[in-house]
């Protein structure tokens, strides 16, 4: 058999490719067509939801209503006229469907006169809802709450809510009520205003449903036939239950073919449609472009190979890829040897320089960051006390043992009056930013602390600074208590952090109620519980480095072991009294942890801390 030359078997083929790919694009493009018609179509149905989300504001236009309606009637009111309560209830009833009620209130916060008999003599400082309209008090103006219920959520425990205003000539104010009729009402004309006069495209159209998923508004002479107002909603296209998650489909939505997306927000569900008529008019131009684009790649593609194979690189490609392989395998001492062509010599130096400089990078990368880790280290452990006070009233000892890959452990103690401030925390991740972080964390403690705060507020305030700062993945478990030095009470908040042990005639867990981790969630909210400790009494905390430790068979040191070598070894100590007894205990546990870990590797830092209550000494002892 006459051998052809390996141009001509290249030629042959790749124009055998050539023909086979445009019949594949031929097929393609049925598919690409639609992907492309229905992203569009996606796409436009989200851009209109999103723009009626971004113009959509429940409460901002219900303060505005309350605001201009309040404002306008405060303004023709005479205060000796309205002080009658029969007055007052006419003009609500005269009024129906705009107030609910109207509250004359005396400089003292007081209701003097009302519509609703209820409300007289109610003083707006025994609620704290109403306590918050008392700053009319002290000047002139109007007052409204920023956040208004959803008046159709059948859970909310929505009564009535206020807005008030001052007048001329009286030191009080009066508060004008709205009950959940008129704030449904007002929500189902704002929705309605919304989506009557958005169309999408030519026949397309929003429909919005309230919480009862009926029907309350609905794109002007949108299938004016089949969708009618005041109805509860039928559509093929199930509403989400999630909310702010948009959900596309398919389907036959009221007997018409179309693209739907569906979202469902804290006060309403919106329905976005879009014929698949009207899509099919951009099918064809998409068709096209994809045909043109995918010939012109594939013939450049199929010419360049032609041009390469021609003139015989596969050798030198070949000889390249294996070095590349061996290099790519972890063969750092490998070297691209190819001098067929001037490209691949100067390829095969390119290939050997990016080497070296990937060894030098390599060799730079593991000494920044043990630098990083050896900086971290040092913040970590300036930053934390090591002087431990002589204080005849408690002793104390903490320490921190470190790990090679430092994380973000600490703990704190100092005096904020007479109570004596212990912290024992954990900042997630590790090396430098956990380090600063937790000198972010630290530090914002101690200045809350100093000012007088209550451990809740401490806390509280702490979480929202650091929520402010934005940090991702970022979040601190902490336990934060206050230990009264004359009475003994620990008044303290547990903020996602392992459970304290207390010994005092038990040795025990101290059971409490677990607050959410600090830097997590803005609006969190943290409880103080109390504990009274007697003379005598100990707390222990510490991080889970202790109790997460593990032995080289990957078995966890754990809450149980630990609960229970302090419950054997509560009266093994060489010191009975002051820091040295809590140094001694702490030097026990970690001596435990220690032996059971044995020859396996530290992956935390095990940090922990013992605190034991003297009382106060009288003058007798």
């Amino acid at each position: 058999m006459k051998e052809k030359k390996i141009g001509t078997i290249i030629y042959i083929r790749l124009v055998i490719l050539i023909v086979i790919s445009f019949a594949i694009a031929a097929v393609l493009g049925i598919g690409v067509q639609n992907y492309f018609q229905k992203r569009q179509s996606y796409t436009l149905l989200r851009e209109y939801i999103e723009d009626f989300e971004e113009h959509w504001d429940f409460n901002a236009d219900m303060k505005d209503y309350a605001y201009e309606w309040g404002w306008g009637e405060a303004e023709d009111f005479s205060i000796t006229e309205f002080q009658d309560n029969a007055l007052l209830d006419r003009t609500v009833k005269a009024n129906e469907g705009e107030v609910s009620e109207i509250n004359i209130v005396d400089e003292n916060g007081i209701v003097t006169h009302s519509s609703n008999p209820e409300m007289v003599g109610v003083d707006f400082h025994s609620d704290s809802y109403l306590s918050g309209f008392l700053c009319l008090l002290d000047r002139d103006g109007y007052y409204a709450e920023d956040f208004y219920p959803n008046p159709f959520d059948s859970n909310a425990n929505l009564k009535m809510v206020y807005n008030a205003i001052t007048v001329k000539n009286y030191k009080g104010f009066i508060a004008f009520g709205y009950d959940r009729e008129i704030l449904q009402n007002q929500m189902e004309s704002k929705l309605w205003k919304g989506v009557t006069g958005n169309r999408i495209g030519n026949t397309g159209f929003l429909m919005v449903c309230n919480n009862d998923k009926t029907i309350v508004g609905v794109t002007e002479a949108a299938l004016s036939d089949v969708i009618k107002m005041g109805v509860p909603y039928n559509g093929q296209v199930a509403l989400p239950a999630e909310e702010s998650t948009i959900t596309y489909d398919r389907t036959d939505f009221y007997g018409v073919e179309s693209y739907v997306a569906t979202v469902k927000k804290p006060d309403y569900y919106l329905i976005a449609a879009y014929p698949v008529s009207e899509a099919n008019v951009l099918r064809g131009k998409y068709n096209t472009l994809f045909l043109i684009i995918f010939t012109i790649i594939l013939t450049a593609l199929f010419v360049l190979l032609f041009i390469l194979l021609k003139n015989h690189v596969v050798r030198e490609v070949s000889s390249i890829h294996k070095s590349l392989k061996r290099i790519t395998a972890g063969n750092l001492d490998e070297k691209a040897n190819v001098e067929g062509s001037l490209e691949f010599y100067e390829l095969s130096g390119g290939v050997n320089d990016t080497v070296y400089r990937l060894k030098d990078m390599i060799r730079e990368a593991k000494e920044q960051l043990a630098a990083e880790m050896e900086n971290a280290r040092r913040i970590q452990e300036s930053a934390v006390p090591k002087v431990f006070p002589e204080d005849e009233r408690f002793s104390i000892f903490a320490s921190m043992d470190t790990a090679e890959a430092v994380g973000g452990d600490f703990y704190d103690f100092f005096m904020a009056g007479d109570n004596l401030v212990i912290v024992m925390a954990d900042v997630s991740g590790k090396g430098m930013p956990a380090a600063l972080y937790m000198m972010r964390a630290m530090t914002l403690i101690r200045t809350y602390a100093a000012q007088g705060l209550s451990v809740e507020e401490v806390v509280e305030k702490t979480n929202k600074k650091l929520c402010e700062d934005a940090v991702k993945d970022r979040f601190v478990t902490a336990w934060v208590g206050f230990l009264d030095l004359k009475t003994g009470v620990l008044s303290y908040v547990h903020a996602g952090h392992t459970l304290p042990i207390l010994i005092n005639s038990e040795v025990s867990f101290l059971r409490q109620k677990i607050d959410l981790v600090m830097g997590g969630f803005e609006m969190a909210k943290y409880r103080r519980q109390e504990i009274a400790l007697s003379p005598g009494d100990s707390i222990y905390l510490y991080t889970d480095g202790v109790t997460e430790a593990h032995n080289p068979d990957e078995e966890l040191y754990g809450e149980n072991r630990l609960l229970t070598f302090i419950r054997e070894h509560a009266d093994d100590s060489k010191a009975h009294k002051g820091n040295e007894f809590c140094e001694d205990k702490c030097q026990m546990i970690l001596s435990d942890v220690t032996a059971f870990e044995k020859d396996a590797p530290q992956f935390d830092d095990i940090t922990m801390m013992w605190v034991r209550y003297e009382g106060i000494k009288t003058y007798d002892e």
